[in-house]
């Protein structure tokens, strides 16, 4: 019987169709392995196939969960913005009060404003050029313009530029630039390191924060007696002292290491890690002293706690990845992406009036609205970039505003003179000395564990934020608040020149020890 030839068939075609990717002939019939699926020639699948329709479906705009989620986090952000501008309305609308004055006082107010910032960029060039961070120029700027150098000197251009009616504006302003600085220090918070950190972070937070915080108890156990305010109770006002002992700067610290390139080195981390852990735990001793000073007593302050826990709670829980979807969704979206910034101040502004409505701070709102914040969002990341320029304009007025309650006079008595030299030494010994032999017990080099205690010791804008803050609730009076302010400054000064001093982009790695880990 003879063998039939197979026919071939050159006049077939294949090509891709548009709609479904699969391959047909002429005929539009697709082409059929025996398992079924299609195929785009004789020779096997073809390999587009899969990816025609795949980046359809992750697309994210195409999943039925997609309009729910979004629906659900504008909401959750709405509600937040909502809640928080009832009781941040009121406040921040005390600014159209300026109009009563005339066009005079708003003019004025501008003027001020204008001089404040222009005072602060001049401090800011001329730290820059003696080798410190931009930040201890505009402290010192501001705090000049008050009755520190210009009311001594020249009274009537002080009372001039800055009229008794118009400081409660200022101080409404800088209350606003300082939410949002606090804001973004909690968005810059390295959560990542805090949950990497070891036993030798543990071990370095514990010491940085645990002696200050015993120093400072038994120093303002000391001090109750004279500097204690009038209606304050012994417990709120110990703790505030030991909680303001054992705070970090956090972002000049940031600054200082990125200036002298330590930021990427194994002590730069570890110095990140250690005051990044230990301002958390400051950040929630604050939170018991506030709540505790609102209260008059520890049980008073349980309901507030318990306020603020749920709100955190919910932050974190709730707002956060409506947060993270919103920005992931505003990465794609151009009208979503032009009023994030927005969105995002509000919810800051909001989460803040918030906790002071629950009977804390305004700051602590604002740092938990920034923990929520997505790190791998790149939308995220170019928004606090754009905040942070602008904070870094108007923050001049937050330091205008703490030299202009900044009483001078009342450090000239030799008694007031001894306790602030005794606040300033307290604060250093404990807090650098204390860092630097927890670190040599964890098997650093002394190097490197003195550059610990140098970095740790940076109080900078956060302790006068800090500060600020117990002055305003009453715990601390004016002179102990000069007192804090003349051992920020200090402490913040000398952080460049003693890194510089100690070499330490010089000093040999320790490839064998990690970060986390004590040996």
């Amino acid at each position: 019987m003879p063998t039939k030839t197979a026919r071939s068939s050159p006049a077939v075609r294949y090509s891709p169709d548009r709609t479904t990717g699969r391959c047909s002939n002429r005929r539009n019939r697709p082409i059929q392995l025996n398992n079924g699926r299609s195929a785009g020639s004789v020779n096997g699948p073809l390999k587009p196939h899969s990816g025609v329709e795949r980046p359809m479906k992750e697309s994210g705009y195409l999943r039925r969960g997609a309009p729910p989620r979004t629906l659900a986090a504008i909401v959750v952000i709405l509600t937040l913005i909502t809640i928080g501008m009832v009781h941040a309305v009121p406040a921040v609308g005390k600014l159209g009060k300026l109009g009563d004055g005339g066009w005079s006082r708003i003019v004025g107010f501008l003027v001020a404003i204008a001089v404040i910032v222009a005072a602060g960029r001049v401090g800011g060039w001329v730290a820059a050029g003696g080798r410190q961070p931009r930040v201890v120029g505009e402290m010192a700027a501001g705090i000049l313009l008050g009755p520190a150098l210009l009311g001594q000197f020249a009274p009537e251009v002080q009372s001039a530029l800055f009229p008794a009616d118009l400081i409660p504006h200022l101080s409404l302003v800088a209350q606003l630039a300082i939410i949002c600085f606090v804001f973004l220090l909690g968005a810059d918070l390295p959560l990542e390191l805090l949950r990497g950190s070891g036993r030798r972070v543990t071990a370095l937070a514990a010491g940085m924060v645990g002696v200050p915080l015993a120093c400072g108890l038994l120093l303002g156990a000391g001090l109750a007696g004279t500097y204690r305010p009038a209606g304050v109770g012994l417990l709120p006002f110990v703790l505030f002292i030991g909680t303001s002992m054992s705070v970090t700067a956090f972002p000049v610290l940031v600054r200082i290491l990125a200036e002298r390139d330590l930021t990427r080195t194994r002590i730069g981390t570890l110095g990140l890690a250690t005051a990044g852990s230990g301002d958390a735990v400051s950040w929630c001793l604050l939170v018991v002293v506030v709540a505790t000073a609102r209260g008059d007593s520890a049980a008073a302050a349980i309901p507030t706690a318990a306020l603020l826990v749920a709100f955190a709670a919910v932050t974190l829980i709730v707002l956060r990845p409506a947060l993270r979807h919103f920005l992931a969704m505003a990465g794609k979206n151009t009208a979503l992406r032009r009023c994030s910034t927005a969105v995002v101040l509000l919810s800051a502004v909001s989460g803040a009036y918030i906790t002071d409505w629950i009977g804390v701070h305004v700051i602590f709102g604002a740092f938990l609205i920034g923990l929520a914040m997505p790190r791998d969002n790149r939308t995220a990341q170019n928004l606090g970039r754009t905040v942070e320029r602008g904070v870094n304009v108007v923050l001049p007025l937050f330091f205008a505003v703490i030299g202009f309650s900044l009483q001078v006079a009342l450090l000239r008595d030799p008694r007031d003179i001894l306790m602030c030299v005794l606040l300033i030494v307290t604060a250093i010994v404990s807090k650098l000395g204390a860092t630097t032999l927890v670190a040599r017990l964890t098997k650093l080099t002394w190097r490197e564990s003195a550059g610990l205690g140098v970095m740790v010791n940076c109080r900078g804008l956060t302790e006068l934020v800090v500060v600020s803050a117990g002055l305003s609730l009453g715990i601390i009076g004016p002179g102990l608040f000069a007192a804090f302010v003349a051992m920020t400054l200090v402490t913040t000064i000398m952080t460049g020149p003693l890194l510089r001093r100690l070499k330490l982009d010089k000093a040999e790695p320790d490839a064998g020890v990690p970060v986390g880990k004590a040996v």
